[in-house]
């Protein structure tokens, strides 16, 4: 400029959209900062004065949008120049949680899980598994408010052996990564088998041999009495001797 300062009015102001009026950022009137400011900017925005370069502090995602300077010398408009700002708001570290099943053991089924927040324009995510890409399925949503992004994914494994997950959130020129090493067990331990009861035949069996052998004893000690009964029943013979003389004199006895 060639002239001082004293000499312009300047205005940054944010081009809203068709039918409203231009939002004032800050505003210049013959070297002195003006009070005729958007409460949106209040305390936030600040010129240079020798460039004339507007600086923006605690940028928000609503802060997105076209600016324009307007440059005034002696009423009358000299000069028009547009710039558009961008916001990105970076996302967090991402954090990976695991689903492990209870006493998982040899090749396990897992659910991994990929969080992070506060990413602005809307954030990919990507990964790698021992330096394999692999899609992460994941689904983002946006503040009301802050208009911020938080993204959030998921990743079926059957794991076999132990791997090296990687999750990756952001853009193509900036991302930010988190890795986890997973150590899978190769062998289930050994559970010692318990302990069973004989088996329900031997007890059938055993109870068998001892009913024919009670019904043995019963049926010998019924027959055993009645053989006694009977013979205690039973005429006995009785043996009488009668001498007898024979013809040459001598005798003889003779059971009758």
């Amino acid at each position: 400029m060639e002239e001082p300062l004293t000499s312009y009015m300047i205005y940054w102001q944010k081009t809203v959209h068709a039918g409203v009026s231009d939002l004032v950022v800050i505003a210049y009137s013959h070297g002195n900062e003006t009070s005729s400011r958007n409460i949106l900017y209040l305390n936030r925005t600040r010129m240079d004065e020798k460039n004339l370069t507007l600086w923006i502090s605690s940028v928000k995602v609503s802060d997105e949008g076209e600016y324009k300077c307007v440059i005034i010398l002696h009423e009358n408009h000299i000069r028009n120049e547009h710039v558009y700002l961008s916001v990105e708001g970076d996302v967090s570290k991402p954090i990976i949680h695991v689903d492990v099943p209870h006493n998982a053991c040899g090749p396990t089924e897992l659910t991994l899980r990929c969080s992070s927040h506060g990413g602005y324009p809307q954030p990919e995510m990507s990964g790698f598994i021992n330096n394999e890409t692999v899609q992460w399925t994941y689904t983002s949503t946006s503040d009301n408010q802050t208009k911020l992004f938080n993204i959030t994914g998921h990743l079926e494994l059957n794991v076999s052996e132990d791997i090296l997950v990687q999750c990756l959130v952001g853009y193509r020129r900036f991302q930010v990564s988190t890795n986890l090493s997973l150590s899978v067990p190769k062998e289930c331990p050994t559970v010692p088998p318990s302990p069973r009861s004989p088996p329900s035949h031997g007890i059938v069996i055993a109870s068998v041999v001892i009913l024919i052998f009670l019904v043995a004893v019963i049926g010998l000690t019924t027959f055993l009495q009645s053989r006694k009964h009977t013979l205690s029943h039973q005429p006995v013979a009785t043996l009488e001797m009668t001498p007898q003389k024979l013809s040459n004199g001598t005798s003889e006895t003779v059971f009758a």
